[in-house]
């Protein structure tokens, strides 16, 4: 099962679960990723190599507004 394929089960849950924000860590281009993002319900996404300020900066934002 891929990244993609979780979370389109997770939103296919009941509430609270399918509500959770998702982050992926991936290494396809911005145009690639975008599109299977919003086709997924990825909330998210940071690019390899990791960044931590990124990283906070992703997860502040989403926890903030859950």
């Amino acid at each position: 099962m891929s990244g993609f394929d979780l979370s389109q089960a997770i939103r296919g849950m009941k509430p609270p679960i399918s509500d959770i924000p998702i982050v992926v860590l991936t290494d396809l281009s911005m145009e690639e990723i975008r599109n299977k993002c919003i086709e997924s319900g990825i909330n998210d996404y940071l690019a390899k190599p990791l960044n931590t300020e990124e990283l906070e900066k992703v997860f502040t934002k989403w926890m903030s507004e859950n």
